[in-house]
Parts: structure tokens; sequence; C-alpha cells
């Protein structure tokens, strides 16, 4: 059974070392060159605190320098979905194709072969996952030098929570094959309907995952919210919203706050610091797996009771 499973998994396991490997090949030398690039700058002496105005030059050359690629880059969060359908595929072809049919009919049973057709999709998710997020991290390590890891672009690729995605994607397009025994269409709406459960999170769930912290302040935002993401942020007494673009305030940056009459106003801020990112991580993790646990285990049971 495991044979037969790699036969018909096989191509779109390929596919996926394909993509991870065209990937690597992007993500290399540019990794490479970018590093070389912080450490010629001595930009690692710049991080941490503002100094000098030769440190902030040198950090908003880097970043601009390489902004556009970064931007690319953060497009490949969605590889984990792209990777959960394609591995969903051969299972729904099955079922569509009633192929399935002559497995049941030899000495198989339903369940061993339930088993071995989804557990191969899954350990392989798992694992291009894992490569993704290894590779992603790599090649981030010297924006995450300067800017932390909270940003949606950075924090979508490192942790576990790419691991959640995939799964997720496989899950919800396992669930959908199996009633609708249509593999273009489930694999469509699933990729869809990934995409738009990623925007919900991205946009207004993680802020609410853990309770984020509050600081108030005049002039200069303090060192607290260095690298943090900002949940949101107004001038006490005022509505004036000064979240900046993306919710995180990097290292060094600086917001532009209005003056009061005093010309001192009081910014009050929540936000989850640096120190949150593995607590948010696991939540979110936690919330994608549980998630594809119950699609996957609902797929399994549809399949094994109602299909003949």
């Amino acid at each position: 059974m495991t044979w037969v499973a790699w036969r018909l998994q096989r191509t779109e396991l390929l596919i996926t070392a394909g993509i991870l490997a065209l990937l690597a090949a992007l993500l290399v030398p540019t990794g490479i060159h970018m590093a070389n690039a912080y450490n010629q700058d001595g930009l690692a002496s710049c991080v941490g605190a503002l100094k000098d105005s030769a440190c902030g030059g040198k950090i908003g050359d880097f970043q601009t320098r390489f902004e556009p690629l970064s931007h690319l880059i953060d497009w490949f969060t969605l590889i984990p979905g792209v990777i959960g359908v394609l591995l969903a595929a051969p299972f729904i072809f099955d079922l569509e194709h009633g192929t399935y049919r002559l497995a049941w009919t030899q000495s198989i049973t339903r369940r061993r072969w339930l088993a071995g057709k989804l557990a191969l999709p899954v350990a392989a998710g798992v694992i291009a996952a894992g490569a993704l997020i290894l590779l992603l991290t790599w090649w981030r390590t010297p924006d995450v030098h300067i800017n932390g890891r909270l940003d949606n672009g950075t924090y979508d690729a490192e942790g576990t929570v790419a691991i959640g995605y995939t799964l997720f994607a496989l899950g919800l397009a396992l669930a959908l094959g199996a009633v609708w025994r249509r593999a273009a269409a489930s694999l469509t709406v699933a990729f869809v309907g990934y995409f738009a459960f990623r925007i919900f999170v991205d946009t207004w769930l993680r802020d609410r995952l853990v309770s984020p912290l509050k600081v108030t302040w005049r002039d200069a935002p303090p060192r607290a919210l260095n690298n943090a993401n900002i949940v949101s942020e107004h001038v006490v007494g005022g509505h004036i919203q000064l979240k900046p673009p993306g919710g995180v305030l990097g290292g060094h940056a600086q917001l532009a706050v209005p003056s009061g009459p005093s010309g001192r106003p009081l910014v009050e801020t929540l936000y989850h610091p640096a120190s949150q990112f593995w607590q948010l991580q696991l939540a979110e993790t936690g919330i994608f797996l549980g998630l594809a646990l119950v699609l996957i285990a609902f797929a399994a049971w549809w399949t094994h009771e109602r299909t003949v």
C-alpha cells in the first residue's frame, strides 16, 4: 500500500520538490548577497539603537536597496497553501475517477487505504513546510536583525505557522474533495478559502490571539516599541490614528506625532512586543493545526461512511 500511495502521489511530490528547488535557486544567491551587504556596511553595530546619522543612513540605504526583493518574497507566504492543495490532488482524483473501488475490492480495507492515502500528503506537507521555513528564515536574517519578526511578511515565513498553513490548506482541499468529488473545483475553492482565511487572520485575528501591552508616551516612542507590532495608537483625548503601515514599528522608525496645545501630546499605544513572537506563533499554529485535524478527520469519515 505504501508503494502504491507513493506511485499515485509522486507527481505532486516532485512538483513540490521542484517548487522548493526554484525558491532555493532564487533565495540562496540573493540571501548571500544581502548578508554580505549587511556585514560589509557594518550594520550589526547599528542594530539596537540609532547611534548617529551615519547608522541611520546605512540602514535606510540597505532597506531601500533590498526593499523590492523583500516585497516579492512576501508573496511566497502563499506557497504553503499551494503545496497543501497540490498534495490533496491524488486523493480527490481517486474519488473523482472511482479508482478507489479497485483497491477496496482487494485485500486492503477502507481504513488502511485511507491511512495510506492521507498519511503520505500530511507527512510531505510537514516536511515541505519545514524546508520552506528554514530557507526563508535564513534569507530574512539581516532584515530581522533590523526590524524584528512581527511584520506580516516575516512573521508568516518564520516560526511554525507555515506548517499550520500547509496542513490547513491540505485539510480544506481534502474535505471539499471528499464531498464534491471534483478535483479542479475542490482545489480551486480550497485555495480561495485558504487565502480568505489567511487575510482574516493577518488583518484581524492575530492582534487578538495574545493580550497586547499598553504604553503611554510623549515626544518619541519608547524602546519597548522597537520591533513591536502596533495594534492601535492614538493621541489621548483625540481620535488621530497613528498606526504605521504594516503595523510594525521598526527599531529605527520614527512616528510623526501631531503636536497638541502644549507641544507635547500624550500618546497611548497598544502593542505586541518582540518578546511575544513565540506566544503568537504557537497560538496561531494551534488554530490552523486544529482546523486541519478536524477537516482531515471529516474527509476520512465522509469517505469511509458515505462513499460507495
